[in-house]
């Protein structure tokens, strides 16, 4: 069994890291090493790597950009179960937290679970100012008291685990991916175990660069605070424990393969499923697997039940009227997006549109110019396309797609993305037909937006028949992956009927949405038509480089 694995997170700390390091190595000869960089703009990284190569206990991870501290460290505590380690210690990269003090934490480990170095406890002492030492105080005592945390120290994440444990927290329950993280993972500390030791530390100023806390950091510390204190007062003490669960059995991520993720929100399915909730109107909106983030590149996904040939057969199955109860709306939603991406592509050209279910989207596309072919799983829109739409449509899906079918001009996918199982090989294929030099415009759903920060588990797109949930970053990475430049961004516009707009609100549980759906629907309401974006749906215009 490996032993005692020391963990830091860097970002900017390229003139630390080595000494720091090395200090580390120095204290703990026999220790692991991880260290988690948020894509440092000052060369951290490369370093890192260097120091890596010349040393085999020191790990790195490269994560695409600032993905919070919190989830950083959580990594580390993931990292730790993973490896079967037997301590986990964690603390700052800017040696505010002295490596001095490491073996100190190793040995009071070997009589408890927990272990933090504080700053407060009698002996230690802060190289704060008054104002930031006030402020700190004020923090960790309001935390030690409203949470019942019986160390004078919650904010420093100077601190030693057992794996062990890490194996009884639940840690699925901590939600903070900041700063706030420090604070809540004590909390969780303390439901898990009693046998919790501190000593004391001299807290020093940090050696060089400068402090990263931002203002709106300290505001969701405050926030993250009194939703812990409601939490014990009103969720603890009905709730059943759950203990971590066995990241072996969590799937890896379809963008970088970790197994190291956090679960958002649990899973709520459906008791019966059909094909029914994969209609491009499912009012399925709230039924959905586990949503796990990446801890390693940050992309949100729902942990399905269903393998790709099931949900293939799902959809394939589907029939979907109300959506032809609404085409006309679907005309003037195409119709005023395909004028918003028309300057960024050629005048004319082969089009394949991936997904085009009805064939709406193709008969715009056909509108302006373009030569169409559709790509269609479901055997009831492909064959409306055809009949109805008079469009040529392909029934199944782009990788069984005759070969002598184009290469394309453009090619497009509505809606179509966060539906497809593997992401990432579907691109692969989207460049491998795309001309050189071509154009590749989607819209998928954005979660680095306002909307669902604040909506949270009751955002509306969180669903059984929506597997991805994208990032900037974490799109940006799977497009590179497939040989894709991302060239432009901008919200998706959705028009609606005030019918349609009803029926939504009442598949999400909204009081008196069904009966004012009923009463516009047998009115020359029912004809209003209402643009609908709130970001968290945009569109993206890509092309595959000339010499690709």
């Amino acid at each position: 069994m490996p032993g005692t694995l020391v963990f830091t997170a860097t970002y900017n700390e390229a003139d630390n890291v080595e000494n720091l390091l090395n200090e580390i190595i120095s204290h703990l000869p026999d220790a692991d090493i991880l260290i988690v960089d948020d894509h440092s703009p000052d060369g951290t990284g490369p370093l890192l790597d260097q120091l890596a190569a010349k040393n085999s206990r020191i790990h790195v991870v490269h994560r695409p950009s600032k993905l919070g501290l919190g989830t950083a460290h959580l990594l580390a505590m993931k990292y730790a179960l993973h490896h079967n380690y037997e301590h986990l210690i964690t603390m700052d990269a800017d040696f505010s937290h002295n490596p001095k003090y490491l073996a100190i934490m190793k040995q009071l480990l070997e009589d408890n679970d927990f272990v933090i170095g504080s700053r407060y406890a009698k002996g230690g002492r802060c190289d704060y100012g008054l104002v930031r030492t006030l402020i700190s105080r004020t923090a960790n005592t309001l935390a030690r008291y409203l949470l019942g945390i019986p160390t004078h120290e919650a904010t420093t994440s100077y601190r030693g685990f057992s794996v062990d444990l890490l194996r009884q927290m639940d840690l699925n329950s901590i939600w903070s991916d900041g700063y706030s993280f420090f604070m809540e993972s004590i909390f969780v500390v303390r439901l898990a175990t009693r046998k919790l030791a501190e000593f004391p530390i001299h807290f020093e100023d940090r050696r060089a660069g400068t402090s990263k806390i931002s203002k709106r950091e300290i505001f969701k510390a405050i926030y993250n605070l009194f939703r812990l204190f409601y939490r014990r007062l009103f969720v603890i003490p009905f709730a059943v424990y759950q203990p971590n669960a066995d990241i072996e059995k969590d799937p890896p991520c379809e963008n970088c393969n970790s197994l190291f993720h956090m679960e958002m929100f649990p899973a709520r399915f459906a008791e019966n499923e059909d094909a029914s909730i994969y209609q491009c109107t499912s009012a399925g909106h709230r039924t959905h697997g586990r949503i796990l983030k990446c801890l390693h590149c940050g992309l949100v996904f729902n942990e399905t039940r269903h393998d790709a040939e099931k949900l293939l057969d799902f959809y394939s199955d589907v029939e979907d009227p109300t959506y032809l109860k609404n085409i006309d709306s679907r005309f003037k939603t195409f119709r005023y997006n395909f004028e918003k991406i028309k300057p960024r592509l050629p005048a004319s050209g082969k089009l394949l549109d991936i997904g085009s279910y009805c064939g709406v989207s193709l008969k715009v596309a056909h509108e302006n110019g373009f030569e169409t072919l559709g790509v269609e799983p479901s055997k009831w829109a492909a064959r409306y396309s055809e009949e109805v739409m008079q469009e040529r449509v392909f029934q199944g899906t782009l990788r069984d797609l005759p070969a002598e079918e184009g290469p394309f001009d453009v090619i497009t996918m509505w809606d179509v993305m966060e539906h497809l199982p593997h992401p990432v090989e579907e691109m692969k294929r989207i460049h491998s037909r795309l001309k050189p030099g071509g154009v590749f415009v989607f819209s998928t759903l954005f979660i680095d937006n306002w909307y669902p920060k604040i909506m949270k588990e009751r955002w509306p797109w969180y669903m059984d028949m929506h597997l991805f949930y994208f990032t900037l970053d974490a799109l940006s990475q799977l497009l590179t992956k497939a040989g894709l430049e991302l060239v432009h961004h901008q919200k998706y516009t959705h028009i609606i009927t005030l019918e349609y707009f009803f029926f939504k609100l009442d598949a999400l549980g909204v009081f008196g949405a069904k009966y004012l759906g009923e009463v516009s629907g047998k009115t020359p309401l029912r004809n209003i038509m209402i643009p609908f974006s709130f970001g968290d749906i945009q569109m993206f215009i890509c092309k595959r480089p000339d010499d690709s």
